[in-house]
């Protein structure tokens, strides 16, 4: 008589793809999709928002699309200071348009009287 215990068979794994064939694929963030998008079509500080909210997302969840967000970053960042620059030009030469005119208004008006 032995005190050999039957043996246990080993667990079974699951078996591998097919050839050919790729396991899914996590879904893309949504918030990545509307940074890129929003940043270059509609508002660009809106693009640095959505593409900060997808990185937290996307860091939680495991979901894909974090080079989306980062160019919706970048992105929205650059177009952001295109557009500021782009306000300061205009206010400066609105400031300096109504100053020649309210100069050129002020010396005809004395020069008249």
């Amino acid at each position: 008589m032995t005190d050999e215990q039957p043996k246990t068979p080993p667990p079974q794994q699951p078996p591998p793809y097919p050839y050919g064939h790729y396991p899914p694929q996590p879904p893309y963030n949504v918030y990545a999709i509307l940074s890129l998008a929003l940043g270059i079509l509609v508002f660009p500080p809106l693009g640095i928002y959505f593409g900060n909210k997808a990185k937290q997302q996307i860091a939680a969840t495991g979901e894909r699309g974090i080079e989306l967000a980062n160019a919706g970053v970048v992105v929205g960042w650059v177009l952001t200071g295109l557009l500021a620059a782009f306000f300061l030009l205009w206010c400066v030469m609105a400031v300096t348009m109504f100053g020649m005119f309210g100069l050129f208004s002020a010396t005809t008006v004395s020069v008249a009287s």
